[in-house]
């Protein structure tokens, strides 16, 4: 036996069945890793009693452990796997092992062609994976994340990059009016991000769109779904929105686009989150964190919409219980009825104006963003300065806002030794007051 011989057309069989992946030959593919599985293992089991040939001998076994996952063979996977944690005392290829055994129990109860595409689908699709992690802004739980930091991410991310799927695929389809709901439902469907790994420390996630073709499915459509991700990372989730970014933005997208697209956007990037959102560089590997949209940006992307209290409008939400009588009358009966408001939307202000103190002009307009809902009442906030005030009232929920954010103001002006979020809150100040030294006490 030549082990280096067997090992290298294990290899040839492997390189082939890899491309036969990429032209979504899934039976060919399959046929070619059971090959070079079987050569692995003979290899391997040939090295199994000679621990004088380390570290040749844990990087064979490792190879052996995983061609046989790619080709279903999840009994004979674990045995390489098992004897290499046992007898390896490489760090690296321990936890590759010990990866390995996580997706040979996932895949163990499938048949061996399900669950060899069913790995390589998923080995695939980590290929085309963005890397995330989510982080506390602030320690007061270590580094752990609340699951409400976590949903409230995924919600806004899902919304931005569904507007953003859909401008696209309103171009590839030549759509000029308003989509049809059957049509925006079955976009929807198309862009769906999958997480394909996760970690802890903090909150580490990998996501990638399938990108499988369906029958019948436009092939430029499929082409957006399978890259929609990537795509919205780079155009989108991690821009800088510098001024020139933004023009270029404002001309590829039309006014509701943006709002749709960025509006999200403004959450997670928000100076008030409680959450930082970095990512892995693709080049280098470094983790990076993303930029936030500060009120200048803001002002510059979403277009601000007078809305009225009558605006906000009401959406019901009913049971009803229906029956047929036998002369084919229909009679309805309302068995629960709820009903709830609901509206986001930002207003200009130029003015702060408390309660018991003067009016403080503004050198420049900021937007504040304010938030209904029927079991809150109003929220008026602005994220650069982390203020807000929540209220049942929308007068007194203002009048809060005012007052909390004077106050804000002034204890920054007035701050001796600032620490570092004082220090930041003075750079937007100071910008937002001509002659902030007349504030001082």
């Amino acid at each position: 036996m030549k082990p280096k011989l067997i090992h290298q057309e294990a290899m040839d069989y492997s390189f082939k069945a890899k491309q036969a992946l990429e032209r979504d030959n899934y039976s060919i593919a399959f046929d070619l890793f059971n090959k070079a599985a079987d050569l692995e293992s003979q290899v391997a089991e040939f090295y199994f009693d000679k621990p004088d040939l380390e570290p040749t001998r844990s990087i064979i076994i490792r190879s052996a452990a995983y061609l046989n996952i790619k080709a279903g063979q999840i009994e004979q996977a674990k045995k390489f796997i098992f004897f290499g944690l046992l007898h390896t005392t490489d760090a690296l290829i321990k936890e590759q092992l010990n990866n390995a055994l996580e997706l040979a129990v996932s895949l163990g109860n499938m048949a061996p062609n399900e669950a060899s595409k069913e790995f390589n689908y998923l080995n695939l699709l980590r290929q085309r994976s963005i890397h995330y992690v989510i982080e506390p802004a602030n320690l007061s739980f270590g580094h752990s994340v609340s699951l409400e930091s976590i949903k409230e991410f995924s919600e806004s991310y899902l919304k931005s990059i569904k507007a953003y799927a859909i401008s696209k695929f309103k171009r590839v389809l030549k759509i000029e009016e308003e989509l049809e709901q059957n049509i925006l439902s079955e976009i929807e469907k198309l862009v769906n991000p999958l997480v394909t790994s996760s970690a802890y420390g903090s909150f580490k996630f990998s996501i990638a769109n399938d990108f499988l073709p369906r029958t019948g499915d436009n092939k430029e459509l499929v082409e957006i779904k399978a890259n929609v991700v990537t795509k919205y990372h780079h155009e989108i989730f991690i821009n800088p929105l510098s001024d020139e970014d933004i023009q270029e933005i404002k001309k590829a997208y039309s006014e509701d686009e943006v709002n749709d697209i960025f509006r999200p956007l403004t959450k997670i990037k928000s100076n008030n989150t409680p959450y930082k959102v970095g990512y892995y560089d693709t080049e280098d590997f470094n983790k990076k964190f993303v930029s936030k949209i500060v009120n200048k940006q803001k002002q510059k992307l979403i277009t601000v919409k007078q809305i009225t209290q009558e605006d906000i409008g009401e959406l019901e939400s009913s049971l009803v219980h229906k029956r047929s009588g036998k002369g084919g009358r229909t009679s309805k009966q309302v068995i629960f009825k709820e009903q709830m408001k609901t509206a986001e939307y930002e207003i200009k202000v130029s003015e702060i104006i408390p309660k018991e103190n003067n009016p403080l002009l503004l050198s420049e307009e900021i937007m504040v963003n304010m938030t209904f809902d029927s079991n809150k009442g109003f929220t008026f906030s602005f994220p650069d300065l982390n203020v807000q005030n929540t209220d049942t009232a929308y007068n007194k929920a203002l009048e809060g806002f005012y007052n909390t954010i004077y106050g804000k103001i002034i204890g920054v002006i007035n701050a001796k030794e600032p620490n570092e979020e004082e220090q930041r809150d003075w750079n937007v100040v100071k910008k937002l007051i001509t002659n902030p030294d007349a504030l001082k006490k």
